[in-house]
């Protein structure tokens, strides 16, 4: 809080509140009494009980040691460029699938074969999805394995966008990007997230 000083005011313009006083202060220059009017605001008081100001100064030195671990912790030209444009975030980050827990990233999906029947008074289905990897492994799994194996993500960070067109004509969008080992991917937009 700043401490508010004492203004200095005419006569005329005193505007008296609740949150000011007017003290009236007289000075003698040269045989002429001259009037001065000071205003000094009042500070507002608040009252708290002891047992929830400590509460209050409890949960500040958390946050304050909080705060500082995650200045520690954070990516310090991450954070620099942040602060530079107020606060706007300039790295994306998108999220891939990390095949299996193996590190190596899907970089492409076809579902192949997506068949649902009822067969002998039960329900079949019969769903096959090819994988591709970034090594350039590809392999058919049944899509309910495909979902569960692709449950952990990896972040990586966005450093271009290019659109292109496919074999179709569809538009596409490929992001090219870096991984947290620095290792940086080509990778089309419907695989990432």
């Amino acid at each position: 809080m700043t401490k508010n000083k004492p203004i200095k005011i005419k006569k005329e313009d005193t505007v008296v509140t609740e949150d000011a006083v007017v003290k009236e202060d007289t000075v003698v220059q040269e045989d002429t009494v001259v009037k001065e009017y000071v205003a000094e605001v009042k500070e507002e008081v608040v009252e708290v009980k002891k047992s929830d100001y400590d509460k209050l100064m409890k949960q500040l030195e958390r946050n304050a040691s909080d705060i500082e671990l995650l200045y520690k912790a954070s990516d310090k030209s991450r954070m620099a460029k942040a602060m530079g444009n107020g606060g706007e975030i300039l790295i994306k980050q998108v999220k891939l699938w990390n095949w299996d827990n193996t590190g190596k990233i899907v970089i492409g999906t076809k579902l192949i074969s997506n068949r649902s029947e009822v067969v002998l008074g039960k329900w079949v289905e019969d769903q096959s999805i090819v994988v591709v990897l970034e090594d350039g492994e590809n392999f058919t799994v049944p899509y309910l394995e495909f979902v569960r194996k692709i449950l952990n993500k990896l972040v990586a960070d966005v450093i271009s966008t290019t659109k292109t067109e496919d074999e179709k004509g569809v538009s596409v969008t490929i992001l090219k990007v870096q991984l947290q080992n620095g290792k940086t991917l080509e990778i089309n937009s419907s695989f990432v997230n």
